[in-house]
């Protein structure tokens, strides 16, 4: 009967700490259950709007993008006029438009807020979507730079190549003190080099307006993506 009421109490101690321990650990699982899934909550939000800053700006490119292509095609469809006329009258009446279309270069420039925002504040990987993720790293870091690269190619050889050869000829911009007749600038345009400038240029063009299309395939695909993760 002694031992038995010797082991009693200490199987009430013991059973008493357990519990209290038992319930200290439930209280901390708990406490960090919640401040995880606050934490969580909280970098969905913060993802949620990182989205739809993105999803503006990717609206706003896919417009630049459709804009710049009909105007690519307009620079080009001068350039041929330039290039291919078989009679002068062709050409005479609106050889000055031409060549300041011809003059011109193309350009982009990508509304990139949210992504120098998410890889400033070292967010992307909050964005739990794997696919989506990589897509929007290919689009920054590949797509966008290849798309600006081209733009430089057609701008650089525009500014350093065919605008110096056409300004020995006629004034690339219209100078009311140095009249240059229609006459006069067909006559250059036939110039085998300044032609060959020419013709060079426009496959430059082209391919800019091919990235141009590239690149707003590529958009759209990640507005879809942006837009099925908002949805969610």
């Amino acid at each position: 009967m002694e031992e038995r009421k010797v082991k009693y109490p200490f199987k009430t101690i013991l059973e008493k700490y357990i519990s209290e321990i038992l319930v200290i650990f439930i209280g901390i699982s708990i406490s960090f259950f919640f401040d995880e899934w606050r934490e969580n909550r909280k970098d969905d939000e913060t993802v949620k709007k990182h989205l739809t800053v993105l999803r503006t700006n990717l609206v706003q490119d896919t417009l630049k993008l459709t804009v710049m292509i009909n105007h690519g095609h307009k620079l080009v469809n001068s350039i041929n006029k330039l290039t291919y006329f078989k009679f002068d009258s062709e050409i005479k009446d609106s050889i000055s438009f031409h060549i300041d279309n011809a003059a011109s270069y193309l350009v982009f420039k990508p509304n990139q807020m949210a992504y120098e925002e998410i890889k400033q504040t070292a967010h992307t990987n909050l964005i739990k979507n794997d696919s989506l993720k990589t897509s929007f790293l290919s689009y920054y870091t590949s797509t966008i730079p290849y798309c600006t690269e081209w733009c430089k190619i057609d701008e650089t050889h525009t500014m350093t190549q065919l605008i110096p050869e056409m300004s020995i000829y006629f004034p690339v911009v219209i100078d009311s003190l140095n009249i240059i007749s229609s006459k006069e600038k067909i006559k250059a345009l036939k110039v085998k080099k300044l032609r060959n400038l020419l013709l060079a240029n426009t496959i430059y063009k082209k391919e800019t307006i091919n990235t141009f299309v590239f690149t707003k395939k590529a958009t759209i695909n990640l507005l879809k993506r942006v837009d099925d993760e908002l949805r969610k």
